[in-house]
């Protein structure tokens, strides 16, 4: 097994740095902005970087479909008769070098989504999270003919697998719209399209039996893998885990797939870690990282380690090993992960074990044809099924609502800095047309598409912020006395101990001290000292992404665009640069996590 027969020699360097990590809080800080470049000496070494060429659009023969909304809540916007290419004009698609068909045909002819879909069984990881459920009722409510969707679903047997796919999906209000329009036949008909799965993607075949990998590997045209964990601060063991070690057990099954068309990974936009400025469509090759990409392009001759993940899971054996006590493993397996991530150039263990799964996957890919979607901060549905819908908070969501509760009056962060937001139903739109399009091809490449929106639409936190004023000012929380809680405009700050000054000022405001006995003065102390820390945490958290200083290009999602026919455009949208950002935000986003979150919940503290 690949992850237990590891090389003895393989962290001869590695293994003194993370002694040093553990043993010193200044060498590496858990949250600095601060480049580790001068650690190392100077020595020759060289870096190979892919090369990229502009692609001209592929077209292929005509197809067509039915427009299908949802009847109960349509939602329409003056932007829906024009999709705008005017943004994309001047963005040229980035691709991997050894692209080798292109097929040109008439502009108006489109990609074939809906046709690709029919009659295509496909396999589906991580399918009652968020984005999978989403993309899960686009396909059967606008590809009815689509045969089978495997759905891998951890459980103890398949009782409780069914009773997940039941409760999580079939009952869940994403698909009233594909229930209205099947009405008294929705049960059979999801029934029969909808087959769970019980598995476990981190074991070999995926946790499934024998003969039903055998069975599913011999059926499956695509897998889509939307598994995943998405902590950022997560410990380093599990984030392997689940990011590294899932996508290389899809690998090992989808060589066993015989059919297999297309296998699409999720990934996220954030995984090109500290990079900055315009960031384009590139992938990730094992023993690159963001810092050795700074370093060499500073000094070419200067060594840095490369990254690879047999000395990260050998790392975590081995500290696995050397502690016995479960509570101090628990936070130095935190620790270490922000450590590592940082230490190669990323924001924290999420994005960085993510930036590893791409390694992987692409190592592994050989004949396989592989599609790799970087999906930023994705948010509430925009249109479909139906406008607001979520499921969870999302990564501005926290800051948001605690914002609205009064208890987050500042943020430590550049206001400037642009937030990277994109609704699920562009991502999920986006997803089956990169899909259809490469899935025709089956190509043995590996494509990336960032799907997000700050190239074509940007949004700065000021401007986030000023709309939440504006929406909370009109429909305020209310408190448990019933009173309703008042909010006032967002304070910003670049440095953290003006942040928690700040915080300090408001809470001795808003509590009277005043004639309390030193017992209550005491308890009132501790009860904001305990606010404090929790808000120079939460703040410590997102700081990579409050001072982000990059772009990521979308080429190749304006190129997929324009290959699209006019009804394609229509029915699955994709442009982004329409979206009006207040009127998204206050008329959508907020209410739907109000919600569909929110509902019969308390807020988050």
């Amino acid at each position: 097994d690949y992850f237990i027969s590891y090389p003895t020699t393989s962290l001869l360097f590695f293994v003194p740095i993370a002694n040093i990590m553990l043993l010193s809080k200044n060498t590496f800080p858990l949250y600095t902005r601060e480049s580790p470049t001068k650690l190392f000496s100077k020595n020759i070494f060289s870096s190979s970087f892919d090369k990229y060429k502009i692609v001209p659009s592929f077209k292929n023969e005509k197809r067509s479909m039915k427009n299908i909304t949802c009847l109960s809540s349509y939602f329409s916007s003056p932007n829906d008769q024009h999709f705008s290419l005017k943004a994309f004009t001047n963005a040229p698609s980035i691709i991997m070098d050894d692209e080798k068909e292109i097929i040109s045909q008439k502009a108006n002819n489109g990609i074939g989504i809906v046709e690709f879909f029919e009659g295509k069984n496909i396999l589906v990881t991580g399918g009652t999270g968020f984005l999978a459920k989403a993309l899960i009722e686009k396909m059967l409510r606008t590809t009815p003919k689509i045969n089978k969707i495997y759905i891998l679903i951890r459980a103890k047997d398949k009782g409780a697998a069914f009773n997940r796919l039941k409760s999580e999906i079939i009952e869940s209000k994403l698909f009233k719209c594909l229930e209205e329009m099947h009405g008294e036949y929705y049960k059979p008909f999801i029934l029969n399209k909808l087959i769970p799965v019980v598995g476990n993607i981190y074991e070999p075949n995926l946790g499934m039996d024998i003969i039903t990998s055998q069975q599913i590997a011999q059926q499956i045209d695509l897998i889509i893998d939307s598994a995943a964990n998405t902590t950022f601060d997560e410990r380093y063991d599990l984030a392997l885990d689940a990011n590294v070690n899932g996508p290389y057990q899809l690998m090992m099954f989808a060589k066993k797939c015989k059919n297999l068309k297309l296998l699409m990974h999720y990934s996220t936009a954030y995984a090109n870690g500290e990079r900055e400025g315009l960031i384009l469509e590139k992938p990730f090759s094992m023993g690159e990282s963001i810092t050795k990409e700074k370093i060499t392009s500073i000094s070419p001759f200067t060594n840095f380690p490369s990254l690879h993940v047999d000395n990260e899971m050998d790392l975590v054996s081995k500290l696995k090993n050397n502690i016995t006590n479960n509570i101090g493993l628990e936070q130095i397996m935190k620790n270490v992960g922000v450590e590592r991530a940082k230490l190669y150039g990323w924001q924290d263990t999420y994005t960085f074990t993510k930036a590893i799964g791409e390694m992987m996957i692409n190592s592994m890919r050989h004949e396989i044809p592989i599609l790799i979607l970087r999906p930023s901060v994705i948010t509430s549905s925009y249109k479909e099924p139906f406008p607001g819908w979520i499921q969870g908070y999302r990564v501005i969501d926290p800051s948001i609502f605690l914002y609205g509760k009064g208890e987050l009056p500042a943020l430590y962060c550049d206001q400037d800095t642009h937030v990277d937001v994109i609704p699920v139903d562009l991502v999920v739109n986006a997803t089956m047309a990169a899909i259809a399009k490469h899935g025709y091809l089956q190509s043995p490449q590996l494509n990336i598409y960032h799907l997000a929106t700050t190239f074509v639409n940007p949004v700065a936190i000021h401007q986030i912020f000023d709309y939440c004023y504006e929406y909370f000012t009109l429909f305020p929380f209310v408190n448990s006395k019933g009173d309703k809680i008042e909010v006032k405009e967002m304070k910003y700050f670049d440095k953290l101990s003006n942040f928690s000054n700040y915080i300090w000022e408001v809470l001795s405001k808003q509590h009277k001290v005043q004639d309390l006995s030193e017992k209550e003065l005491l308890k009132i102390q501790m009860r904001f000292e305990r606010k404090v820390e929790f808000l120079n945490n939460f703040s410590k958290l997102y700081e990579p992404y409050g001072f982000y200083r990059g772009r990521f290009h979308t080429g190749n999602m304006g190129i997929l665009m324009e290959e699209m026919s006019e009804e394609e455009r229509k029915n699955f949208e994709i442009d982004a640069s329409n979206i009006n950002w207040k009127d998204y935000l206050t008329g959508i986003h907020i209410s739907g996590v109000r919600k569909h979150v929110l509902e019969g919940k308390r807020l988050p503290i």
